[in-house]
């Protein structure tokens, strides 16, 4: 029985998980979703066709799928409010403590496309999330290797397990800082990234090499050191502020209305990421590499008509 409950929570996990995925502007391939969830291709569509029966409009494009939100005024609908014990419950599933309810059914029903879903999905993740920060904690504590199961990495775009020793987390608890079996280093690994957290017997065996690592600047941490200097327009300033304030101290003005950020930063891909992300906003005064990973990136950019 206990078996089977497990079977079938991970089942609802699963839907969640592809429901989020979905909500993408930009759509995702069938075979990346099977691959990012673990599963195959045809489970991959009959999820499409259960979403469709509960009144998911799922648009094909270029063959990448994603979600249509079809409600237009999503405050005239009542339908898809979740009551807190609903969202207890499907908390309690995630922390693995199933209890057999009839929830579960009201919790299926009621699943739309408004904002009140958006925020129980959030909430369903916290929860799985907030049980891999206990696991890590506990293997920190008793100083045991841990599997990271089906961890997501963007740089390669690859899912793989990845054998680690878990050292201490960021201020945030949203990454672990962690000594990578294989690659004998030092990495961070993002909480939200992993798949499952999985405890083994095996005691640390590396301890000697085990050292903190500083968060860096735009997400990524490392040993390296680009300098760079970029003039900012004001929006980019004040996105800048709001989504990385620790670069705060690395921003000054001229004549109250020119902005320009200087400094030392560990990896490339995060800054890109933002100068990309506001095309003409920013010019790199100072930062050889950074200008040719921007042009690798800019290369890399494909268009569709």
């Amino acid at each position: 029985m206990a078996q089977s409950s497990q079977v079938e929570q991970q089942k609802i996990l699963r839907i969640f998980k592809l429901i989020n995925l979905l909500r993408s502007n930009i759509g995702k391939p069938v075979h990346k979703l099977a691959e990012t969830l673990g599963t195959d291709t045809r489970t991959i569509y009959r999820y499409f066709k259960l979403l469709e029966a509960l009144g998911f409009q799922i648009e094909k494009k270029h063959s990448k799928f994603r979600i249509i939100d079809r409600v237009e005024n999503p405050d005239d609908y009542n339908f898809g409010t979740f009551s807190e014990e609903e969202i207890n419950f499907v908390g309690n599933l995630i922390k693995k403590q199933p209890k057999k309810n009839l929830l579960k059914d009201s919790i299926l029903q009621k699943i739309t496309l408004r904002s009140d879903f958006q925020k129980s999905v959030n909430q369903l993740f916290n929860a799985n999330l907030g049980r891999f920060v206990d696991l890590l904690v506990n293997a920190i504590k008793g100083k045991n290797q841990v599997i990271l199961k089906d961890y997501y990495a963007p740089s390669s775009d690859s899912i793989m397990d990845r054998l680690v020793e878990p050292v201490s987390f960021n201020k945030n608890f949203d990454a672990i800082h962690a000594f990578e079996i294989e690659s004998k280093m030092m990495k961070v690994f993002k909480i939200e990234r992993i798949g499952e957290v999985q405890l083994t017997s095996t005691n640390f065996e590396y301890e000697a090499l085990h050292e903190p690592l500083e968060q860096g600047l735009f997400g990524f941490s490392g040993k390296n050191n680009f300098h760079i200097h970029l003039r900012l327009s004001k929006r980019a300033y004040q996105l800048m502020m709001e989504e990385y304030p620790d670069a705060k101290p690395f921003v000054y003005t001229k004549n109250r209305n020119q902005y320009f950020f200087e400094g030392d930063i560990p990896q490339l891909p995060g800054i890109a990421r933002f100068i990309l992300g506001l095309p003409g906003e920013i010019a790199v005064i100072e930062g050889e590499e950074l200008k040719e990973y921007l042009e690798v990136q800019i290369g890399k950019m494909k268009f569709w008509l």
